[in-house]
Order: structure tokens, then sequence, then C-alpha cells
């Protein structure tokens, strides 16, 4: 059968559904185009920024593994917002139950090491520990004089039989009412003993005695290859509670920087997930060696464009500081953290088409000193006090303050350079 061939005017129909379906897939072709174009584009802005860590910080998110509710992975550096972006409310909260009287007589309290001839294999020691195991839930005021409501959960470990509890800061900011659950079923409304956000440690007090606590651990002499259990909450307080995973140490002394803190940490491959955080990592003698506080969730980007998830990145705050600043916790209630309420970023000459190198703010905490003084994100920091300052100089000047002390910033922004007064504030009453 012979192919018929139409002339251009004739058959109308057929030659317009042509030339629609050829339009059709030009625009396709040419918005595809375009999509390439913006992650490539992206991807050569990170890759430039922070001076050229950007890449690193923008395929690497370290996620805190809490709360699991409202599940807010933190990206350390992210890129400089607009500077008309308004900073993200903070819910007003008021502290659970005020703070009990400081217990002159923990150190009676504390657990004693378990019969290493009793713990002979992952079983054993996961009996033992499990019970001195809890779940930390997170309520908050959401609305103006209505009840608080579950917005978080995370873990926490018995460190004393009469009540003390460990778990991470970021589990219990902001929160309204705290709620422990035991093992065993009970639950108990918790005290806030205090929290300190630059250790990104709480202590909770709960009235209840006989408690299971666990030992404690010397994390300066643990050794990379250990075995160790990671045992929580993930996901939820409920359908997963006491869940464990196995794995080794994989690292000693990480400098991770998480929302512009940072601390030393534990690397682990045992699994840590969302709602983890606070809970204790556990070595084969039973002893709590690190508090699961974060993990790598993404290892980059693949061709296309999409996240790679990364596998066994967890990190675990090391016992030794947590137990030193839970025990100051506990003695004083709160621990004075100079700070301005701001966290700031460095744009390097390589950058300079897209910002003028310099130290600028990223963001700025709703109430905070800064907000109040009227810095915003986006501003370009020339000078503190006078003198021209790097990022890590900045931050050092500004902790070696005391609450009250006012710190003189000249700022550019736009076309303007502004000499902006801040009061030295504390952070952790600035982030409550």
């Amino acid at each position: 059968m012979s192919r018929k061939i139409y002339p251009y005017p004739t058959d109308y129909k057929n030659t317009t559904s042509l030339r629609r379906a050829r339009k059709a897939g030009n625009a396709f072709v040419i918005v595809l185009c375009c999509i390439i174009a913006v992650l490539l584009g992206t991807g050569a802005f990170f890759a430039l920024s922070d001076g050229g860590r950007g890449w690193e910080n923008f395929v690497h998110y370290v996620s805190r593994a809490c709360p699991a509710y409202p599940a807010q992975p933190s990206q350390p550096n992210a890129a400089l917002p607009d500077p008309d972006q308004k900073a993200p409310e903070k819910q007003p909260a008021s502290q659970p139950v005020p703070a009990p009287v400081p217990d002159p007589n923990v150190e009676e309290h504390l657990a004693q090491p378990f019969d290493p001839t009793a713990l002979t294999s992952i079983p054993d020691v996961v009996e033992a520990v499990y019970p001195g195991v809890i779940g930390v839930l997170n309520y908050q005021v959401k609305t103006p004089g209505a009840e608080p409501v579950l917005v978080g959960s995370g873990s926490g470990f018995v460190y004393t039989d009469n009540g003390y509890i460990i778990t991470n800061q970021h589990v219990t900011e902001g929160a309204a009412k705290i709620m422990v659950s035991l093992h065993d079923g009970r639950t108990y409304e918790a005290t806030l003993v205090g929290s300190d956000i630059f250790t990104d440690v709480a202590v909770l007090k709960i009235e209840a005695d006989g408690l299971t606590a666990l030992p404690i651990g010397d994390s300066s002499k643990v050794r990379v290859g250990e075995f160790v259990l990671a045992i929580g909450d993930p996901i939820s307080a409920d359908e997963l509670s006491g869940s464990v995973t196995f794995g080794i140490l994989s690292a000693l002394s990480r400098q991770i920087n998480i929302e512009g803190f940072v601390n030393e940490y534990l690397q682990t491959d045992a699994a840590v997930n969302p709602g983890n955080s606070g809970g204790p990592l556990i070595n084969m003698r039973g002893e709590v060696i690190g508090v699961t506080s974060a993990k790598y969730t993404s290892a980059g980007v693949d061709e296309t464009g999409q996240s790679i998830s990364s596998e066994g990145i967890g990190f675990a705050l090391p016992i030794n500081n947590v137990i030193e600043m839970a025990q100051s916790l506990i003695r004083e209630g709160s621990k004075v953290r100079p700070g301005i309420g701001v966290t700031i970023v460095t744009y390097f000459e390589a950058e300079g088409s897209v910002k003028k190198p310099g130290v600028y703010v990223r963001d700025v905490t709703k109430g905070g000193p800064a907000d109040q003084a009227g810095l915003k994100p986006g501003d370009r920091l020339v000078k503190l006090d006078g003198k021209e300052l790097t990022q890590e100089e900045f931050v050092e000047v500004i902790r070696a303050k005391k609450v009250g002390d006012t710190a003189v910033m000249t700022v550019e922004r736009g076309e303007e350079t502004l000499e902006i007064s801040v009061i030295v504030g504390d952070m952790n009453q600035i982030h409550k």
C-alpha cells in the first residue's frame, strides 16, 4: 500500500495537530533545559560557597535525630536566605515545672557497674540496660490559651535511681509540658531541671524511686571498632519504642557543626533515626558511653540531582562531656552562655559575583537581642567593636563578653552602612 502524501494546505486538521505536537515538544525541551540549568547553577553556587566548602555543606545534611513528629533536618552552614525573609517565629513556651532544689546526694543514687560475667552476649546486655531507657514526649502550646499538644518525641536514660534523667536539649526545646514513659508503661510528667543549648544536654527529674539507673562508662577510653548498641524510640514514641540497633564505633572526636554549635562526637554505624535523640549508646559492658544525637541524612546527589541517602553515619555526644554538663545543671539549674541570637556565614573571594566577600547574618532568632536591636538576615558584618573580624573571631568575641555587655556592630545593608548596638543575652534563655 502506497503512503499518501498531502501538500501543505491539504488536510488542515492533520497538519494542525502535527504543529501543535511539535510546539508541545519544543516547550517540553525548553522547560527541561531550564531545570537542568537551575540544577547546574545551584551545584556551582554551593561548590564555591563557604570558602570552597560549600559543596560539602550542600551534599551533607546533618539531621538531629529528634523530634520525630515535626522532623526538621538541620543544615549546617546553609545558603544565605533572602535578606527580606523573616525568621520563623518560635511558639511561646513556659518551663514545664519549676526546677527542683539541687540534690546534694546525687552521687549516692548512681548505678554500679554490671557484673561482667553476667553479660556474655548481646541479648544479656540489652536485657540489663533496657529498663533504664525511657521515652520523652515534648508538648507545646500552639494556640494561646489552648492545652499543650504533642509536637515531638525523643529518648533518654535514667541517670540516678531517684529520678534524674539525661536527654538532649533539642528534645525538650520549647516544651510547655514534658512527659516521660518508662519501659513498663508507666508515665510521669517531668520537671526540666536545666538544659544547655551549646552542648545539647538536658536533665529531667521525675518523682519516682527504685528506677534502673544505667552505669556510666568512660568515653575517653573507647576505641574505634568497639561493638555498641543504640537504644531508644525511633520514629514515634509508641509504635517502635525500645528499638535496639547494633554496630561499631566508626570514629572518635568528630567535630560537627549543627545549627552553628560545634561539638565533639563519637561516630557509629548503629542505625540512628528521628526519635533516637537523647538515647544511650551502650558498650558491651552495659555502660553508657554516649548520647545519640544526630546523623547524616544525605551523602550527596546523583547525576540526575536526586539526593543519595547516607548509610550508617550516626553521632553521639561523648558521655564524659555529657555528665560534666549534667552535674552542672543539677547543681546550678542552668549554664550562662553569652550570645546575641544570630547564625553567621562567610562568603569568600570566589563568590564575588554572588556576594561581596565577608561575614553575613544568615538567621536571626525571633525576639533575641540581635532581633530587638534590628539586625536582619543578609546584613554584612563589617566590624565588631571597631574591629574587622573573621567568622570564628566574631563568635569568640561575643562568647567572651558577659550577659548585659554591649556589642557595637557596623553592618552593610544594601547600599547603607549602619551602626547597631546589641545587648548580649544568655543563649539558653534566648532559645527557650
